[in-house]
């Protein structure tokens, strides 16, 4: 028997546990003035440089997200100089994208942050259980993924 308010479904928990990452992460994060959707651009777009930047196309791939939402969070983290964008000398249409020197110098300062919420994600459990929740995450969405073809 569910409790009165509480499911017991997968969907309801895997719901909160991601609304709760998101309004932890945002909370301590509204200081610097950026979201938790920003800083995960700012963590994939590390490796890149305004000699080897990366196209807004990979940024929509990579976390599955319309043009126009990835345009708006880029838009809004080049308004506060975290990123640059360009367009392609050879083709316009195609967005060059790259951290600034303070998209640098902040997502450094908020990496120990990102890990250390990775760590309460998984606090308490063992080697050998977090192992298997990563597996049993992924098995979920290879599940949903397939589902939905």
């Amino acid at each position: 028997m569910c409790n009165k308010g509480r499911p017991e479904d997968y969907g309801y928990h895997i719901q909160k546990l991601g609304k709760n990452i998101k309004y932890l992460a945002d909370e301590n994060l509204i200081k610097h003035g950026i979201t938790f959707e920003q800083v995960r651009v700012m963590r994939f777009l590390d490796g890149y440089s305004s000699d080897n930047p990366a196209n807004q196309k990979d940024v929509e791939i990579m976390f599955e997200l319309k043009r126009s939402s990835v345009t708006n969070i880029l838009q809004n983290m080049e308004k506060h100089g975290l990123v640059t964008r360009s367009g392609d000398v050879l083709d316009g249409r195609i967005k060059k994208v790259w951290l600034t020197e303070k998209g640098k110098e902040l997502y450094l300062h908020l990496r120990s942050y990102l890990v250390m919420l990775e760590e309460v994600i998984v606090q308490g459990m063992t080697e050998e259980e977090k192992d298997m929740f990563r597996l049993l995450l992924k098995k979920s969405i290879q599940n949903v993924e397939t589902f939905m073809k």
